[in-house]
């Protein structure tokens, strides 16, 4: 009976060791945004829409967002939970929005909104891409575009 029990146990913990190997790790906004301060005062976004059917320095269309709506997406980026994105993953190059924010210093990001992914520029020159768990920042998003 003892063996019986033990070796329960020890299929248990094998079987949760390889789920946690196994399983996809959960990034937060600061993971993302590498060195974020998300407490300073001075908070801003910019937002810029890429516009494909047009020449080449109209190619970005700035977005006006209030400051109270800039604030909500700060807040709602910083409580946002990402995955990694996977080659073979869904997000788009052919991405719909750059956005900048704007904490301790500038994070500049390239936004698909159909797939809720990022590419966020690191600091040597290429992008990490990432995918949104939630939906409230493009709630937010979507919202502000069409005021």
């Amino acid at each position: 009976m003892k063996k019986i029990i033990v070796g329960i146990i020890i299929v248990g913990i094998l079987g949760i060791g390889i789920y946690l190997y196994y399983s996809e790790p959960t990034y937060s906004a600061t993971d993302v945004l590498k060195r974020a301060d998300f407490s300073v005062e001075e908070q801003s976004v910019e937002l810029l829409k890429f516009d494909y059917g047009k020449e080449a320095e109209e190619l970005l269309v700035p977005i006006e967002l209030t400051g109270k709506t800039q604030k909500e997406l700060i807040k709602a980026f910083e409580k946002s939970k990402f995955k990694k994105f996977k080659r073979g993953g869904s997000v788009n190059l052919d991405n719909e929005y750059w956005m900048k924010i704007t904490l301790n210093t500038g994070f500049r990001m390239f936004m698909d909104v159909t797939n809720k992914g990022i590419a966020v520029e690191d600091n040597r020159g290429s992008y990490e891409k990432y995918l949104f768990e939630d939906d409230e920042f493009f709630s937010i998003l979507e919202k502000a575009m069409t005021e």
